[in-house]
């Protein structure tokens, strides 16, 4: 039987240097329609078994008279999937209990079967298939594990390529965003814009590039909600001081398109009460604080702003932007549910979503009042009007 794609060598070769016993065993394999490959002497065979075979057939008297070490070095030599298979033609009544010579045959050679002679040829014809069905298999646990090798380093090359991707669409961004921020900033100082519109404007555009820069360093698989919500604290803490803004909540990974959402909105709320909430005066003071409950299959995720000691609060005129991007914005991107609220003590915005269980953790984050130490100014933005200016 000669080699196929799927496979591998399938030559029977027979080390039987006595008499006529290779040639009568060629002769029954051959006529069984295997392919039989008769070799002089130990040395000869291990040069076969280097060129590739499917087993070997071995008088026991070889294994007797000759160092048999070199084929046993061969055999320890195997790779992982390859399990030779030898058969040994054993001397009558050679069996373990008066040929203790056979335990030692086993354990150098590996995968050996005896067959005493005088044998009859359907018995080793019946041996022969059975040993080549055996490496059949191994030659197919083979190709499977090269096809898995050359699956994973495909993968690792395009891991690398994506990588690579991702780090040049980062960097083209982050330019294409300092570029926008630029043509604003002339665009508007041209056309004699107000300050507090410049201002707005550009201070939305850095919240954006604050959520960038986190997902940047997370390889844009996701985000943690307490690293983007300090992302976007930190202007406004460097300003105010770091114990105006607490956040508190467990570790919870959400998705690039929440992380920007959540980003944005906090931004809004934030510059809303540097205007005309708790962040307008000396005492007031902002908690977000962000729980999970954990369902079938899922987590419920309820975050909280809630704005303390501030100037008396009452409902808007008007829905602005930041309104409209929190309210409709933001509850898209999380599939749930968003609402501010203006009780009198104080702007409420509270968040209900929906998330995969998955890269989360109950683990209870401290509260963040030490974080936000980056190099920017604090400069008051402008934004939209969530509450009514104080009386």
């Amino acid at each position: 039987m000669n080699e196929t794609a799927a496979s591998g060598p399938e030559r029977a070769l027979i080390l039987a240097p006595f008499g006529r016993d290779s040639a009568v065993a060629a002769a029954i394999l051959k006529e069984a329609g295997f392919e039989p490959a008769i070799c002089m002497d130990l040395p000869a065979l291990c040069r076969a078994y280097d060129e590739g075979a499917g087993l070997a057939l071995i008088v026991e008297e070889v294994l007797q008279d000759d160092d048999f070490r070199p084929l046993a070095g061969r055999v320890d030599a195997q790779p992982a999937w390859s399990d030779f298979p030898m058969i040994v033609l054993a001397q009558r009544g050679g069996g373990l209990e008066r040929n203790p010579a056979t335990l030692r045959y086993s354990q150098a050679l590996g995968n050996v079967s005896f067959l005493e002679r005088p044998f009859h040829p359907t018995t080793l014809v019946s041996m022969v298939q059975t040993a080549l069905r055996g490496r059949r298999r191994q030659y197919e646990a083979r190709d499977r594990l090269e096809a898995l090798r050359s699956a994973v380093r495909r993968q690792q090359q395009d891991r690398q390529h994506l990588r690579l991707m991702v780090n040049e669409l980062n960097h083209r961004v982050k330019n294409t965003l300092a570029t926008v921020q630029s043509i604003v900033a002339h665009t508007m100082r041209g056309a004699d814009a107000s300050l507090r519109t410049r201002d707005t404007l550009t201070s939305r555009i850095l919240a954006l590039s604050k959520a960038h820069d986190v997902l940047t360093n997370e390889q844009w698989s996701g985000a943690d909600l307490g690293e983007i919500a300090a992302q976007a604290a930190q202007p406004f803490r460097l300003g105010l001081g770091e114990g105006r803004i607490s956040l508190s909540g467990p570790k919870v990974r959400v998705p690039p398109k929440t992380a920007i959402a959540v980003a944005l909105a906090l931004h809004e709320l934030a510059t809303n009460a540097v205007k005309y909430g708790a962040l307008s005066t000396p005492e007031g003071h902002v908690d977000f604080t962000w729980s999970l409950k954990r369902g079938r299959g899922h987590k419920d995720l309820t975050a909280v702003w809630r704005e303390r000691d501030g100037p008396h609060v009452s409902p808007p005129v008007r829905r602005g932007f930041g309104s409209r991007l929190i309210e409709k914005g933001l509850a898209a991107d999380l599939n749930g549910t968003v609402r501010i609220d203006y009780p009198a003590d104080g702007v409420v915005c509270t968040i209900h979503a929906r998330i995969d269980g998955e890269g989360t953790s109950e683990e209870p984050a401290p509260a963040r009042r030490d974080q936000g130490r980056g190099s920017a100014a604090f400069a008051a933005p402008g934004g939209a009007v969530e509450a009514s200016p104080p009386a």
